[in-house]
């Protein structure tokens, strides 16, 4: 009986490699087919039934979503998602409507799954990234938050050369300086800036360690450190050959993880393209990279 057993147990093992090959194997392995983009309204909540046990899967951006997953709408709501193949489905309310089978997103699934913890969904609900900076500073006698850089984040680094630096930041108030200094000499200096966003464009930034500051009108400031290296990281090579859209994003998505968010300016710039061209997986992850999370 023994002999038997290890008979029928080496067959078994045999047949592993076979089975998990089979289409349904590799579909439950990895079912996903594409990414939410952009749902609206942004203070409502959503959700995808997804078969065959029926579990609820958030609707927020990035959510990755398999074929069949079903989503019911009101009226005036609507739900995007972009899809592996490059099209991007719309369900518009009222209704109930099936995520399309498309072609698997493969190994940029695990990427994009990352997603979500790029930058808090909840901003989405106060408006437009151009007011997420903080109030007027109205004399309400409210203490006024310092400013931050969401994008800049400790040990900040940007591959080397003539650089666009978009910065974006919460505190203070206006208007602004902006100046970048290497060492004692500033290579750029911005003034009477109305808002907490602006480009800097063409910075020469060669390998070394610069200073960005931001000063307000009441001499408050902002000092972080932005190091130019010569080369940066590269992505893995099956990301990097894809240059579809979601291949970009997943691209943007991994240069945000690196260092503890280090290479955050880099992830912007993959994205700029994108968000050129009206991509709204783009724009909204550019918020999150730009923006960050609220403070709590």
């Amino acid at each position: 009986m023994t002999s038997y057993r290890r008979i029928f147990a080496c067959a078994m093992l045999a047949l592993v490699p076979a089975i998990l090959a089979t289409p349904a194997a590799r579909a439950a392995a990895d079912a996903g087919v594409g990414v939410v983009a952009e749902y609206r309204p942004a203070a409502s909540r959503f959700t995808f039934t997804r078969p065959p046990a029926g579990q609820t899967v958030p609707v927020r951006i990035g959510t990755v979503v398999n074929a069949g997953d079903r989503v019911e709408l009101p009226a005036g709501a609507s739900v995007t998602v972009q899809l592996a193949d490059g099209q991007a489905s719309s369900f518009n309310g009222p209704g109930t409507f099936t995520v399309p089978d498309a072609r698997p997103l493969g190994k940029l699934a695990s990427i994009l799954r990352s997603i979500p913890a790029l930058f808090d969904d909840e901003y989405r609900v106060a408006g437009t990234a151009a007011s997420r900076g903080g109030g007027d500073c109205a004399e309400t006698g409210d203490p006024v938050p310092a400013i931050e850089v969401p994008i800049l984040a400790p040990g900040a680094r940007i591959v080397a050369g003539d650089r666009d630096l978009p910065l974006a930041w919460r505190g203070g108030c206006e208007p602004f300086v902006v100046e970048v200094l290497s060492g004692s000499q500033s290579l750029v200096h911005r003034e009477s800036i109305a808002g907490r966003q602006v480009r800097l464009d063409d910075v020469p930034l060669t390998p070394g360690r610069f200073t960005v500051l931001i000063t307000d009108v009441a001499n408050r400031r902002y000092e972080g450190a932005l190091e130019a290296m010569a080369a940066g990281p590269v992505p893995p090579p099956d990301v990097m050959a894809d240059t579809s859209p979601l291949g970009v994003v997943a691209q943007a998505v991994w240069f945000a993880e690196q260092d503890g968010g280090r290479w955050r300016l880099e992830s912007f710039e993959r994205l700029r393209p994108l968000i050129r061209s009206g991509d709204p997986l783009a724009g909204a992850i550019g918020d999150g990279v730009l923006w960050g999370a609220a403070a709590p």
